[in-house]
């Protein structure tokens, strides 16, 4: 067993663990899983290199995500009545780097989220790109890249849970 095939894993896990977290609606566990710099990013066209120059879906730092949390566990939170359910699927987890110049991991994986809520169902098939930073035994998120497949569709909702 070589060190990069036990990295992988433990990336996996990790992986494994933030869908796990969605799925269960814990949004402040998950938002702990960022680092203090972390950016959370859908972008809005396919191969969009750049989130500050062309619109995306959604992009945020971790202070956004903090709102975003805080909404999503507020009572009134109507727009989520009944609360979705979620199943979230990250399938060929590839590492792409060990470790570049600043430390991170770089991964990307497959999404597939199926959700259901007040009879509706939806499908939403993605890839992802985490750059995850060493912390302790487990990881940080850095960059969480979101790219829907159908990312420059019109969407008939903003996208109100994460992906």
């Amino acid at each position: 067993m070589t060190d990069a095939a036990a990295l992988l894993r433990a990336v996996d896990a990790f992986l494994y663990r933030e869908a796990r977290l969605l799925d269960a609606g814990a949004f402040e566990d998950w938002r702990g899983l960022f680092a203090e710099d972390g950016v959370y990013w859908i972008p809005s066209e396919p191969g969009q290199s750049d989130p500050v120059t062309t619109v995306s879906i959604l992009r945020e730092d971790k202070a956004l995500l903090a709102m975003r949390v805080r909404r999503l566990g507020h009572p009134r939170a109507f727009a989520l009545e009944p609360r979705p359910r979620t199943v979230h699927s990250v399938t060929n987890v590839e590492m792409i780097d060990l470790s570049d110049a600043n430390g991170l991991c770089h991964v990307a994986s497959a999404l597939t989220v199926h959700e259901y809520r007040a009879g509706d169902r939806a499908v939403r098939a993605a890839r992802c790109e985490h750059r995850l930073r060493p912390a302790g035994d487990s990881f940080r998120i850095v960059l969480k890249r979101v790219d829907l497949i159908d990312c420059d569709a019109v969407h008939d909702t903003v996208i109100s849970i994460p992906l």
